[in-house]
């Protein structure tokens, strides 16, 4: 009996050390806008299977929340080990001390992997923070029936933009000649940026100067006003996302967006062609785009730093980047992907080509939050006809630069 009893002791002692000795790690990851909780499942279980002795404990939250939750968690301690977050709020997080840098997990190979400028995009002070999971560029997607109709031809500067609008836009036949967004929303920033860097404008210059009260971006800001007299009525009620309910009704001659949004539009029978985003009158560049990502970071908290990056890189693998980014339709951050046969389809081929012409969407802006408002204040401001772009940029350089101290 006490034979017995000293076995069942030493079994339980034995379960009770396996378990001390797995390995937790935590990771927040959002989900919406294609991101499902059974993908990303999916990956720590492949994860965990090769890794014996390591559970992944990962927790959901809608992109709208994801900032709110990333801050509170900080603040209680409770931070994850892995944070899958925009881009655009890493110079916040680095700048509280709440995320590390990548600098000395980056090999020379894994760089190369990469455009250089999806690495910008993820780089603050000269450090890397962040490997990127998503990457999307944008271009205009127009309808070849209406440009046909109307005897446009692909526009290459602002003037003949202007003109295509104006051709197409017919409202007593509920024909617009472009549509466009101005609800208070992130995409609406980042759509007015697409003209700002087309006009080699910017929010803040790369030494942290706040510039969008320039000449550049005022003439970006008012050919955003000019453009909006041929778009769709009530711009301001319209965010990017829902344009292409608009479009696919073969009722709107143009308008920038994703790839996946032209092929569902080419799904609905709209016959659509692509051009880039044509450079402004102050641009030294043909076209441009604005670079926008997403990627893992590694918390401060993190008691797990080295399984932390080994996730990462299986995260971010060749095979399960490509996996990833073919599933959900993002343009590929990784060189070598553009020789896949899926992006060699035409639909692609701009959107990759736009990636030489972009510029990151938050370089230098340490609090995007905040800017974002100060932002989109000023576009609706210029589009309700309250204010003029110069007044309005001055009123946002004024707050951003308060945000930027």
């Amino acid at each position: 009996m006490r034979k017995f009893l000293t076995l069942a002791l030493l079994a339980i002692l034995l379960v009770g050390l396996s378990f001390s000795a797995e390995r937790v790690l935590k990771v927040l990851m959002p989900i919406g806008g294609g991101y499902t909780i059974e993908d990303q499942e999916a990956i720590a279980k492949e994860f965990e299977k090769d890794h014996p002795g390591v559970k992944i404990e990962m927790e959901f939250v809608g992109w709208e929340e994801l900032w709110d939750k990333i801050i509170t968690s900080i603040g209680a301690g409770a931070a994850p080990d892995v944070m899958y977050i925009g881009s655009r709020w890493i110079p916040a997080l680095a700048d509280m001390g709440a995320i590390i840098p990548l600098d000395e997990y980056i090999t020379s190979e894994k760089k190369a992997m990469y455009y250089d400028t999806v690495w910008d995009t993820v780089t603050y002070k000269g450090h890397i923070w962040g490997v990127v999971r998503a990457m999307s560029t944008k271009v205009f997607i127009y309808n070849k029936k209406l440009f046909e109709e109307k005897g446009v031809k692909i526009p290459t500067n602002w003037d003949e933009l202007l003109e295509a609008a104006k051709k197409i836009y017919d409202p007593d036949k509920g024909i617009y000649g472009i549509a466009m967004c101005g609800k208070k929303f992130v995409s609406t920033v980042t759509q007015f940026q697409q003209y700002l860097y087309a006009n080699g404008g910017k929010i803040v210059d790369e030494k942290g100067n706040v510039v969008i009260n320039d000449e550049k971006a005022v003439k970006a800001l008012e050919f955003y006003k000019e453009l909006s007299k041929y778009a769709q009525p009530g711009i301001v009620e319209w965010k990017r996302e829902d344009l292409i309910k608009l479009f696919e009704t073969g009722k709107v001659g143009m308008y920038i967006d994703h790839v996946h949004n032209a092929r569902r539009a080419l799904e609905k029978g709209v016959d659509v062609g692509f051009f880039l985003i044509p450079g402004g009158p102050d641009s030294d560049k043909p076209y441009a785009t604005v670079i926008v990502t997403d990627c893992i970071s590694i918390t401060s908290q993190s008691k797990n730093r080295d399984l932390a990056v080994e996730f990462i890189n299986y995260m971010t693998s060749f095979e399960k980047q490509a996996e990833w980014d073919l599933k959900l339709g993002f343009v590929p951050p990784m060189v070598k992907e553009k020789d896949l046969p899926e992006f060699q389809k035409w639909y692609w081929k701009p959107y990759i080509e736009a990636i030489k012409y972009g510029y990151p969407e938050a370089v230098g802006i340490k609090d995007w939050e905040g800017v974002q408002e100060a932002v989109l204040d000023a576009i609706q401001s210029v589009l309700l006809g309250v204010s003029d772009a110069k007044t309005a940029l001055d009123q946002a350089a004024r707050i951003i630069e308060i945000l930027q101290k």
